[in-house]
């Protein structure tokens, strides 16, 4: 009889261990109702960890709705109570929805998720406005699985994620984002910038080859995209391919004939190329549009100054009978640096502390003998 008795007791007391796990449960769905939630937060978390209710889709997901509550609140004490919440309510909604095998909750998990989609979403923006690119690549890339999850591809996760790498600037962070960006292109996502960044992210890990292919399949897709036809220059600049630069850039010319940049950036490839009739012709054309454009100015007068030192220096290396071409030299020397004066005082207008622009401009005048000039100029420093 004692046995029968103890054997009751022992079901009896496990009856009561289970009851009271579901009673954990049950209380921490009442506190939660009741904004309870430090009570809620401590029971719940009691309830997941016990064999009876640890694998229970009810459980975790009233435990992803407790931890979504607390991430949501506009109290900063129930945000104290578990910093990482909106995680921790994003790990247990998607194991609700896992052990759910027959979708009892999947509408209800469902929601919450969305809900904490977009809040994964504002995150991932905060971090991306503020330069934390590590915070929102881990923010977007939860959005991301969330709607993975679900079936179903985002896109816009995707190419977030995939912009975010490459705007850190991170060699590690741009390889690692990179299969985002490919498969919106995979998908035929149809935006030019999905073509601008793989391309950049391509380009971060040193493979310009195909960084070139990817703008030129972009280009394809998008022909009137200047910022693809912009991207292409900028990486013929920095590879070198000045001829490919110079058309490239005349393209885009074409496509936005009031860039002054786009000139500038076309005289200084002729310059480079040694074309300074060119290289003169289109820095005019961005001064023409941007009078105060100083890059430009300050390049078309150091082509004078740069000339006028060349015919100088052909002066002084003359043998001293040849009095008459050191005279039509010097002549040619000085009627460049008259041509350099005004784009130089121009410059020094635009930057008056321009140590360079001052420098030359106290040779110019020395050499031109405008002695007034030199005074004044040496006066103001």
């Amino acid at each position: 009889m004692k046995k029968i008795l103890v054997t009751i007791s022992l079901i009896a007391l496990v009856f009561s261990i289970g009851i009271g796990q579901t009673n954990k449960r049950t209380s921490a769905y009442m506190y939660n109702k009741n904004k309870q939630y430090d009570k809620a937060r401590e029971a719940i978390d009691e309830a997941i960890l016990h064999p009876k209710t640890e694998n229970d889709a009810k459980t975790w997901m009233y435990r992803g709705i407790i931890y979504y509550n607390i991430a949501m609140s506009e109290e900063e004490q129930v945000k104290a109570l578990a910093p990482d919440a909106p995680e921790i309510s994003y790990e247990s909604l998607l194991k609700s929805k896992i052990l759910d095998d027959k979708k009892q909750l999947e509408v209800e998990t469902s929601l919450y998720l969305i809900q904490l989609t977009n809040l994964f979403y504002q995150r991932g923006a905060d971090g991306f406005q503020n330069s934390d690119y590590a915070a929102a690549i881990k923010n977007f890339t939860i959005a991301y699985k969330i709607a993975e999850a679900d079936g179903r591809f985002d896109t816009i996760a995707a190419f977030n994620i995939g912009m975010s790498g490459v705007y850190s600037e991170d060699k590690t962070l741009a390889e690692s984002t990179m299969p985002y960006l490919k498969k919106c292109i995979d998908v035929n996502f149809m935006d030019p910038r999905v073509y601008l960044f793989y391309a950049r992210s391509e380009k971060q890990i040193g493979d310009t080859t195909a960084a070139f292919a990817t703008l030129e399949k972009g280009r394809i897709l998008f022909p009137q995209e200047l910022s693809l036809q912009l991207e292409q220059s900028q990486l013929y600049l920095e590879t070198g391919q000045n001829e490919k630069l110079i058309g490239s850039l005349k393209e885009a010319i074409e496509a936005d004939p009031t860039n002054e940049n786009l000139y500038r950036v076309l005289g200084q490839t002729f310059e480079k190329v040694g074309d300074k009739e060119n290289a003169i012709v289109y820095y005019k054309k961005a001064i023409e549009i941007n009078p105060d454009f100083g890059d430009a100015i300050f390049n078309l007068g150091a082509i004078y100054v740069n000339d006028a030192a060349e015919l100088y220096t052909e002066a002084n290396n003359l043998p001293f009978e040849e009095q008459k071409k050191y005279d039509e030299l010097k002549k040619q020397a000085d009627d460049n640096l008259y041509k350099a004066l005004p784009y130089l005082e121009r410059s020094l207008e635009l930057n008056p502390t321009d140590q360079v622009v001052i420098s030359a401009l106290k040779e110019a005048y020395a050499n031109l003998k405008l002695n007034d000039k030199l005074k004044a100029l040496m006066e103001k420093e």
